[in-house]
């Protein structure tokens, strides 16, 4: 499955709004939000990344988290429709 690119760029306009265009002064980077900072602690390896890699970074989670959930969801059915083979449980025939 392809990745969604347009996230990425989503992601970065959330971004600039977030800032209002301030920047810090000893090192020229936007400030970081408390928003940006929940954000660091919810992204796996993402309390030391700068801004554009941690929006990176938060892009492939999402995109990874969305697979373990289909694959979550494909197993469970699985699952299930063993546990109806196994019980032996029969389609309604009403017809």
């Amino acid at each position: 499955m392809k990745r969604n690119h347009n996230m990425s760029i989503k992601l970065r306009r959330v971004a600039c709004r977030g800032t209002g265009g301030a920047t810090s002064r000893r090192r020229g980077r936007p400030q970081s939000p408390d928003s940006w900072r929940e954000l660091r602690m919810l992204v796996p390896g993402g309390r030391r990344l700068r801004l554009e890699d941690l929006l990176s970074r938060t892009e492939d989670y999402i995109f990874f988290l969305r697979m373990k959930v289909r694959v979550l969801m494909v197993s469970a059915l699985w699952v299930h429709a063993a546990r109806i083979r196994l019980l032996g449980f029969k389609p309604n025939d009403d017809s």
